[in-house]
């Protein structure tokens, strides 16, 4: 046998795909099983997961290795640039799954998590759940296709983990700007009563938020989710605020630019809620 000949084949595959290559694989480009027992009793591959190699010397983060060859494992038989080049088309890791490889923390089930649109057979130790992904939900990380943060969170919820890992994995998100609380309260409150969670934007932030973020955020937070927060947790003195930004406005003189306060409604909103949010957001 050509040891040199074999080991070159799988490189020559794993170099596309972060690193590791699969037993099928391996198969279909004319390596034996036993030039694989061959390697790994020498320390050059490292199992994964279930007929899933790892090179060696590939440099592959864990936090990422480990997810991708569960996803080799679904289809394994079938190299990366076989599979659906639009990663939606494909088993997308999510769930809590996705919330560990973006670093949004580590709700504690277990088990690798892939949405699909399409059903298709799990590996073991994974699970593929069949729902619908639009492009704008799917992003990558560390060459791993995933849902993004916002997704990612709306599924937790609909997964029912609990409301407590999630205000993590959510005020994670906020810090790191990947989410926008508005349009993520949107999306969770027409599932309240299903999951048992308050609608109510200031109830919602204090439901999720109450013993993961501070009273007021840091600077650090992105000025949409100060605004954000401020919208959600006293809509009433964000409305006041506007109303005085507008009574100073109306006594500018003509010409000074202050028009715009009150020409345009949102602007000035925006400005009254990160003015409310920069101070306090509890009310």
């Amino acid at each position: 046998m050509n040891w040199e000949s074999s080991f070159y084949e799988l490189t020559a595959i794993a170099s596309r795909q972060l690193g590791l290559v699969t037993a099928a694989q391996a198969e279909r480009a004319g390596v034996p099983a036993e030039a694989l027992g061959r390697f790994s009793e020498a320390g050059l591959l490292l199992e994964l997961d279930t007929a899933v190699f790892q090179l060696s010397g590939s440099l592959a983060d864990p936090i990422a290795a480990y997810p991708y060859a569960a996803w080799l494992a679904i289809a394994p038989e079938r190299y990366a640039w076989e599979r659906p080049s639009a990663a939606h088309e494909d088993a997308v890791l999510s769930h809590h799954s996705a919330a560990r490889l973006l670093r949004l923390g580590a709700p504690s089930q277990a088990g690798m998590v892939f949405t699909s649109a399409e059903q298709l057979a799990a590996p073991p130790g994974a699970t593929v759940r069949t729902a619908p992904l639009a492009p704008h939900e799917v992003t990558r990380e560390l060459g791993v296709a995933v849902t993004t943060a916002h997704r990612t969170i709306v599924d937790l919820v609909r997964s029912g983990t609990g409301h407590d890992e999630i205000g993590g994995v959510l005020w994670a998100a906020l810090r790191r700007d990947l989410v926008d609380i508005r349009a993520l309260h949107a999306d969770l409150a027409p599932l309240a009563g299903r999951y048992g969670f308050p609608a109510d934007g200031a109830a919602f932030a204090d439901h999720f938020l109450a013993d993961a973020a501070p009273v007021a955020p840091p600077p650090a937070l992105s000025p949409r989710n100060v605004r954000g927060l401020a919208e959600l947790r006293c809509p009433a003195r964000v409305s006041e605020v506007e109303g005085l930004l507008r009574e100073l406005a109306a006594g500018r003189a003509a010409g000074t630019g202050a028009a715009v306060l009150t020409e345009d409604p949102e602007f000035t909103r925006g400005i009254a809620a990160e003015i409310t949010g920069r101070s306090d957001t509890r009310g």
